[in-house]
């Protein structure tokens, strides 16, 4: 295809056809990504210049929610790394979720 002999109009519907196809290819290739995980997974994550880890508590269109002890982040699978050994016990209650026991 010779783009030189294309009209404006016929550029900008090529253009929009494109990035359309790099969302849908980039959405499956997310979607791969989370694939990988599931509610429970214990995780581990760098956050400047550390590793945190935490426990996977949703798995959402594009990220994943995670709780650590401290808070609870929203981080795309990509930066996530799956701990060995067995999924963590989730709490039955939602609030333990969204507010953990605070250490005296």
């Amino acid at each position: 295809m010779d783009i030189d002999d294309l009209s404006l109009e016929q550029l900008l519907d090529l253009n929009r056809r494109i990035v359309r196809r790099i969302e849908y290819l980039q959405g499956l290739k997310t979607r791969a990504h989370l694939d990988r995980f599931e509610v429970g997974d214990r995780v581990s994550f760098p956050s400047e210049g550390r590793q945190v880890e935490g426990v996977v508590v949703r798995v959402n269109q594009k990220t994943l929610s995670i709780r650590t002890k401290d808070t609870y982040w929203r981080i795309h699978p990509r930066f996530l790394t799956k701990l060995p050994g067995p999924k963590a016990e989730l709490p039955q209650d939602v609030r333990a979720i969204i507010e953990p026991e605070k250490e005296p």
